[in-house]
């Protein structure tokens, strides 16, 4: 099956101080090192959703960078304009939905994902950390009415629980590391999670 990858890098980072994005993480940027990990792990186009900055990023005859002059909006508009460039440039079968401030995400667990979604026959599989559904995730081309209708305020994990029953889960425990704040970072710079430069 031919995936797509929405990788949503469109927030501010408000609350960090500085942009997340550009957090250096095993010699490289966190946008670069999850867009380098989407290209790797599938075989369809990665569509990177910027809005407050423009983020260099090495080029690749799969990638694509769209900027939501909308992003204050919500998570919810940057994954619809995501999802409107897909559709566009041949929809694929089923779409990963990815985030920038994921650090722990690797081919292994988009590979487990691809997996859970073909064994199970359910039309959604998402990770599952902090006893909850939660992306990455990767909706079947069949469920992509429910992206498209969500509120532009609003993520896909809304959509994950209210649908239990067609999601098929992947334990991701290291999902919940993620860079919010200054004090994550912190965090993780003096965990065994650390790999960051800055």
């Amino acid at each position: 099956m031919k995936t797509g990858t929405i990788l949503l890098a469109a927030g501010n980072s408000s609350r960090l101080g500085k942009p997340k994005q550009l957090i250096k993480y095993k010699g490289n940027t966190l946008l670069q090192s999850i867009t380098d990990i989407a290209l790797s792990a599938t075989q369809g186009p990665v569509i990177v959703v910027e809005g407050h900055k423009n983020y260099p990023l090495t080029s690749h005859p799969r990638l694509k960078k769209v900027v939501n002059l909308d992003w204050k909006k919500g998570m919810g508009s940057s994954l619809k304009l995501g999802l409107k460039m897909l559709m566009e440039n041949d929809l694929p079968d089923q779409v990963l939905v990815l985030l920038s401030d994921q650090p722990m995400v690797g081919t292994e667990l988009i590979q487990d994902l691809l997996d859970a979604k073909a064994n199970s026959r359910l039309p959604i599989a998402a990770s599952y950390y902090h006893n909850t559904p939660g992306v990455p995730a990767i909706f079947d081309k069949s469920v992509l009415d429910k992206l498209e209708a969500m509120p532009d305020e609003e993520g896909a994990k809304k959509i994950l629980m209210s649908n239990p029953e067609l999601v098929a889960l992947v334990n991701f425990e290291a999902g919940k590391i993620d860079i919010d704040t200054p004090s994550d970072l912190i965090a993780l710079k003096k965990s065994d999670w650390g790999h960051f430069d800055s």
